[in-house]
C-alpha cells in the first residue's frame, strides 16, 4: 500500500528560537538565523534547504515526504 503524505512548503513560522541558537535545519543541520523558517513536516527549515532530495529542484507550493526527506511530485511518484 502507497501512503503519500503532501505538505504545503510555504508554512512560515516566526523563529523565536533561532536567535538562541536553538533550531536547526533539517536539510543542512545549521542554525536558523532568518527572521522566518518554514515548518515542512513537523520540521524546520532555511527557505534554500527546501529542495528535491533527487532532483535538487526547489521546492515551493507543496512538497511530497517519504522517510524524512522533501520530493517534487514526479521524483516522489518514481
Amino acid at each position: 500500500m502507497k501512503t503519500e503524505e503532501t505538505r504545503s512548503c510555504l508554512q512560515q513560522a516566526p523563529s523565536a528560537l533561532a536567535f538562541e541558537g536553538r533550531e536547526l535545519c533539517a536539510g543542512c543541520d545549521a542554525p536558523i538565523a532568518d527572521r522566518f523558517l518554514l515548518r515542512v513536516n513537523e520540521r524546520s527549515w532555511h527557505e534554500s534547504c527546501v529542495k528535491c532530495a533527487v532532483c535538487l529542484q526547489a521546492l515551493s507550493g507543496t512538497c511530497y515526504c517519504r522517510n524524512r526527506q522533501l520530493y517534487c511530485k514526479h521524483d516522489y511518484e518514481k
